[in-house]
C-alpha cells in the first residue's frame, strides 16, 4: 500500500513538474558501436592492433616451430639416450612449452591493453560529442543501445541521435558499395 502511494506521488510530481514548466522530457538513443565503426580513427587503431597481433602471432609461431623441432629430435633419439640426457631433454621440452603458454597469455594481455589505449581517445571523443548533441538539442537522456542496460524503449518516441553525433564529429559518410553483378550461368 505504501509503495503504491509513493508511486502515485512520484507520478503526480512528474506530471505537475511538466505542467508547471510546460516541457516534456526529451529522450534520445544512440548505438555507440555504430559511431565507432564510422570513425576514421578506428581504421588507424585497427591497423595498429593488427600489426601488433601479427608480430605477437609470428613470435608464437616461431616458438612453436622450435618446440616441434626439439620434440621431433627427442622422439627420434629417445631410445639411444641415457636416462640423464633423456630427462634433461624432457625438462627442456616442458620448459619451452610453458614459455610458449606464458608468452601467449602475456601477448593476449598486451593486445587487450593496447586495444583499450587506442580506443580510449575515440570513446572519449564520442562521449563528448554525445554530450554536446544532448545539450544543444535539449535531450534529458540519451541511451546507448550498444550497452544492453535498457530494458525497453519506444522507437517511435525515441530519437536516434546517431546522425547528429556523426555530424558533430564531422564524419563524412562513405558511399555505399555498388551491388555485385549477377554471376553468369
Amino acid at each position: 500500500m505504501k509503495n503504491g502511494i509513493k508511486a502515485l506521488l512520484l507520478v503526480c510530481a512528474v506530471l505537475l513538474g511538466n505542467a508547471v514548466f510546460g516541457q516534456s522530457l526529451k529522450f534520445g538513443i544512440i548505438n555507440s558501436q555504430e559511431v565507432i565503426s564510422k570513425m576514421p580513427e578506428r581504421d588507424s587503431a585497427e591497423a595498429k592492433l593488427m600489426k601488433l597481433r601479427n608480430e605477437l602471432g609470428s613470435q608464437i609461431e616461431s616458438l612453436q616451430v622450435e618446440y616441434n623441432q626439439k620434440l621431433q629430435a627427442y622422439v627420434q633419439g629417445r631410445e639411444k639416450m641415457v636416462d640423464l640426457v633423456r630427462q634433461n631433454k624432457e625438462k627442456e621440452l616442458q620448459d619451452l612449452q610453458q614459455r610458449i603458454q606464458e608468452y601467449a597469455q602475456n601477448a593476449e594481455t598486451e593486445l587487450s591493453k593496447q586495444q583499450s589505449a587506442l580506443l580510449k581517445p575515440i570513446v572519449e571523443k564520442i562521449n563528448d560529442a554525445i554530450k554536446a548533441v544532448g545539450k544543444a538539442n535539449g535531450f534529458a537522456y540519451i541511451f546507448d543501445t550498444a550497452i544492453p542496460s535498457l530494458a525497453y524503449y519506444d522507437a517511435a518516441q525515441a530519437v536516434d541521435v546517431l546522425p547528429l553525433v556523426v555530424k558533430q564529429l564531422g564524419i563524412k559518410e562513405k558511399p555505399a558499395a555498388a551491388p555485385a553483378a549477377p554471376a553468369k550461368k
